[in-house]
């Protein structure tokens, strides 16, 4: 398809999700909570394979866990994968890359789901991964040095690392791209956004977000051509960029402790979790710079990051049950001891979209 052709079919697909954004929707609720066997630890990001209704959780040190949102059943906890903080699928190359807490990258055949490869990259925790369309490149984000971030590229087909770039700020998260050639990516400690030429990882900008502190999630949508950003700071908020000028087109809050963000683009809804605030905040996207609350979902503490089903439209977070010492005289409240065996996952549907027996079920629940 010619550029221009590419234009005028973003142009046509916004015109139309957006006339259609006024509809009403039914609210969020959950469907269903699912508790799985566990340590007594932690975990990071997830990944959703919408081919097979596969949810892939990085969970610490239960490596990483592929759940069937269908079934609601564990399809497997793959071997080797201990120390799980994020993943990236490659349905194309058969291949999935697990980035671990240890600074290891460990490849997987997503058609058995068992181990290929391990290698140690950094030595630094891997926080985010990520593949980046136009270079055909994986990268692999060693985000908490002291001072400094690296994105690690790797060969998407074996996994092994052809380059190194350093950024100056200790923590990145896990960036956008555009699938054009441009990745944003957030320095959490800097509170800027960094836009990046893909290509040679060149700083084309480094954008300050004010009002927004410490920005953890990024997504980019291409049929309005805006940056969407979830900060956390002393006021939470949602963001949207305009990514040729850098500005800031609006703002609106959110819960305290963004972990996740994703887009709904049927709908165009933006919907961050807040794991602080145990809640997820969903936005309506109105125009290109006009964006509206829509609700805020009750959800359950710790529950701060997010996959969305691009079929069905439904919402997936994970948490555990935890608790939290009393802090020493002086001291900040120490990280929170999680309870081995409640690590659950959390589905929200929209009413219509739940069958008659979870309509039932939720229905039942709520009259007792």
């Amino acid at each position: 398809m010619s550029r221009l052709r590419l234009k005028i079919a973003l142009a046509a697909g916004l015109a139309w999700s957006v006339a259609n954004a006024s509809a009403p929707l039914d609210p969020y609720r959950q469907e269903v909570a699912t508790v799985l066997p566990g340590t007594d630890t932690g975990w990071g990001a997830l990944a959703f394979d919408a081919d097979r209704s596969w949810l892939f959780m990085a969970r610490h040190d239960d490596g990483l866990t592929v759940f069937d949102v269908r079934t609601r059943e564990v399809v497997a906890n793959v071997a080797g994968t201990t120390g799980a903080d994020s993943v990236v699928l490659l349905p194309r190359l058969d291949r999935a890359y697990v980035a671990g807490t240890d600074g290891t990258l460990t490849t997987v055949a997503l058609s058995t789901l068992t181990l290929i490869r391990w290698e140690k990259i950094a030595d630094a925790r891997l926080n985010a991964i990520f593949h980046e369309p136009s270079t055909d490149r994986v990268y692999a984000v060693a985000g908490t040095a002291p001072r400094s971030s690296t994105l690690i590229a790797l060969d998407p087909k074996t996994g092994r690392v052809i380059g190194r770039t350093v950024f100056d700020g200790g923590r990145m998260d896990r960036p956008a791209t555009d699938g054009a050639g441009t990745i944003f990516a957030p320095l959490r400690d800097r509170h800027v956004l960094l836009k990046l030429e893909a290509a040679g990882l060149r700083i084309g900008q480094a954008w300050p977000l004010a009002p927004c502190e410490q920005p953890v999630a990024v997504h980019y949508d291409e049929a309005s051509r805006r940056v969407f950003v979830g900060c956390r700071g002393t006021h939470p908020m949602f963001v949207a960029l305009d990514p040729a000028t850098g500005r800031v087109v609006a703002a609106l809050p959110i819960g305290q402790g963004v972990g996740g963000l994703v887009f709904d683009r049927d709908n165009r809804l933006v919907i961050t979790a807040n794991g602080a605030d145990a809640s997820m905040t969903v936005i309506r996207q109105l125009g290109p710079d006009r964006y509206a609350l829509v609700e805020t979902i009750a959800t359950r503490p710790k529950a701060r990051v997010l996959a969305l089903d691009p079929a069905t439209h439904s919402l997936y977070s994970v948490t555990a049950g935890f608790t939290i010492a009393a802090p020493e005289p002086g001291k900040p409240a120490p990280a929170p001891t999680y309870h081995a065996g409640s690590f659950t996952v959390l589905a929200y549907a929209r009413m219509h979209q739940m069958t008659e027996r979870e309509r039932h079920d939720l229905e039942d629940e709520h009259e007792h």
